[in-house]
């Protein structure tokens, strides 16, 4: 009995290791594809994006973003956090170039800011369902303790 206990942990942590590895080869093909893994917290964007969602981020030229286009921008009333919404209008700034104003798919008004994005931006290619929890997971500490013992 004991001796199955330790093949059933030897194979189970080989696993983990393996997926953990496959994961990380994963992220970083993707990041040298330039896209960039952002995790949906919010159902703003539902149905397009549910929550614990990652939306794959590519970042493109800031005169590319069309209306219609699903894009990640840094929130202007909080500093740090991301925020992935529809453009629903383009508008001229009176000082040049172009701002948009943005909206979530299930939000009933559009965002009370008009955004002047950066020479680049980041525009959602896809999405991948529920691989969000367990990114989100990952940054826990129960998880790096767990994957330290392993």
């Amino acid at each position: 009995m004991r001796r199955r206990l330790g093949t059933i942990a030897k194979g189970t942590a080989g696993l983990l290791s393996g997926l953990a590895v496959l994961g990380a080869l994963a992220y970083g093909a993707l990041v040298l594809g330039g896209y960039r893994p952002v995790v949906v917290y919010s159902g703003s964007m539902e149905p397009e994006l549910g929550v614990g969602s990652v939306a794959l981020v590519k970042s493109v030229p800031s005169a590319s973003v069309e209306v219609g286009d699903v894009i990640t921008f840094a929130d202007p009333y909080q500093p740090g956090r991301l925020v992935t919404h529809r453009v629903v209008e383009a508008v001229d700034r009176p000082e040049g170039g172009i701002a948009y104003r943005t909206k979530g798919d299930a939000n009933a008004h559009r965002d009370p800011w008009t955004i002047a994005l950066p020479a680049q931006a980041g525009r959602t290619s896809v999405d991948v369902p529920y691989v969000g929890y367990a990114l989100w997971y990952a940054k826990t500490r129960e998880a790096r303790t767990l994957l330290i013992v392993l």
